[in-house]
């Protein structure tokens, strides 16, 4: 999907495509209504791409997505050592944190445009658009929206809950939506999304584009936090099988591949960077003047064993004694594309959701947890040496943590067990697991309320 930044152009002309001042973004009716744009295939196209735009912007999935739960876990550091991002690693968030309030207006926009998506293209004239392509826009959208909610209640825990487009008239004032429906919106996106096609035309334009199995995988991983409220991880471990057995992916035997090579078979989801549309990370994370994100130094080399394949490529020391991110090679210019989803982490999931089904370390959950450690070149101790079910789950997270370490994930996944409060809370408190409502969105939006602790 290199070719989707060329053809998005206009599509960020429309409803909802950059972030405003607003919780919601709103649309600016004064330029071109939806009415005007929605009323062909390929504006609606144009507005599908747009909308997968506006996560690859530095505020996005393009730095902050990923960065800021980095600083959280622990694992990297700013060359200017700025508190605003060193006090997500010492848990001394302020309500006015600039980085708190630029994810969540950078993830609103994007909801936004999913719901201007969902809202209109159904309304489209028959002889406008196929069904074919009516029922993928759709699709396509309600996966964007799932995933960006999920980073959000990750973050956040409750949040306002919007499913229509906003509208400048419209009152914003909206409460915050109680976490488990938040979730059973994010399970309801998903399991819709799950009938869009498995893969498209080998094209350039379609690459990046979400499928059946990219919802299907984001689900496995949703139930299974969700598991963490409810205490059932069936989904989570059906859905995970599924995507191993449908042989559709592989754990590429050359670690280093998944960055240094494009849309490998270890990905499901990936966005696409190119020069047009160039990687914020990518470009300030790498041993070169414009540095300003590097790993946090022994801390984060001596989480992999020697002999660990995954430890010189994601962890390397550069000039200035500095160990730097080794995962956004492409950064002159900075075309890295970012793997959302890939085949390790489902096996990771399959195999902690397994174990728990089974009530046991069963063959089944082991197999997935040493499928990864093989590729990584590891010996995996045998089945019979984990106590416990409990220290199983503790060994997968931090398998997990190396495999998607500068990923944006370890942070959650180790608040999602409560192993954070143990391995990374400088205080030892679980409120600090969120982070706190910004605190020019509840001036914004009167109904909204701050997270305990802050």
């Amino acid at each position: 999907m290199k070719t989707l930044i060329y053809i998005a152009l206009l599509a960020l002309g429309t409803a909802s495509l950059s972030a405003c001042s607003d919780f919601l973004d709103k649309e600016p009716i004064s330029q071109i209504t939806p009415d005007e744009y929605f009323n062909s295939e390929t504006n609606a196209n144009s507005a599908v791409i747009g909308m997968y735009r506006t996560m690859m912007n530095s505020f996005s999935f393009g730095q902050s997505l990923i960065i800021v739960p980095e600083f959280s876990a622990g694992h990297v550091n700013h060359a200017s050592v700025y508190p605003e991002y060193e006090n997500f690693r010492t848990n001394t968030v302020q309500v006015n944190n600039p980085w708190t309030n630029n994810i969540w207006q950078a993830t609103y926009a994007t909801i936004n445009a999913a719901n201007n998506i969902i809202a209109r293209v159904p309304e489209m004239p028959e002889n406008s658009i196929s069904t074919e392509k009516r029922q993928q826009f759709i699709g396509e959208a309600k996966f964007v929206r799932a995933l960006n909610y999920f980073f959000l209640v990750r973050a956040f825990g409750a949040v306002p809950l919007k499913t229509t487009a906003t509208t400048e008239e419209e009152d914003i004032a909206i409460p915050r939506t109680p976490i488990e429906q938040v979730y059973q919106q994010i399970i309801t996106d998903l399991q819709e999304a799950s009938t869009l096609p498995d893969s498209y035309d080998d094209d350039a334009t379609s690459k990046g584009r979400a499928t059946s199995f990219a919802a299907k995988a984001l689900l496995a991983k949703v139930q299974l936090y969700y598991g963490q409220i409810t205490g059932d991880y069936t989904q989570a471990a059906s859905l995970s099988q599924e995507i191993i057995n449908s042989q559709r992916f592989a754990l590429i035997p050359d670690f280093a591949s998944i960055w240094t090579t494009e849309n490998t078979q270890e990905s499901i989801f990936e966005l696409q960077f190119d020069d047009q549309a160039t990687n914020p990370l990518a470009s300030v994370s790498n041993d070169n003047p414009s540095m300003l994100f590097y790993a946090r130094g022994n801390t984060v080399y001596e989480k992999y064993a020697e002999g660990d394949k995954r430890r010189d490529f994601t962890v390397k020391l550069g000039s200035r004694d500095r160990y730097y991110i080794g995962k956004y090679p492409k950064f002159s210019p900075a075309t890295q594309n970012l793997p959302v989803i890939r085949i390790a982490e489902i096996y990771l999931i399959h195999a902690e959701a397994q174990a728990r089904v089974d009530g046991t370390v069963s063959d089944a959950a082991y197999r997935s947890y040493q499928a990864v450690q093989q590729r990584a070149g590891l010996s995996t101790p045998p089945s019979s040496s984990f106590g416990s079910i409990a220290s199983f789950i503790t060994a997968i997270q931090e398998e997990k943590e190396r495999e998607l370490m500068f990923e944006g994930e370890t942070w959650f996944d180790f608040c999602r067990t409560g192993l954070a409060l143990e391995r990374m809370l400088t205080i030892k408190d679980p409120n600090y697991y969120l982070y706190p409502i910004p605190s020019s969105q509840i001036v914004l939006n009167g109904e909204l309320t701050q997270n305990p602790g802050y």
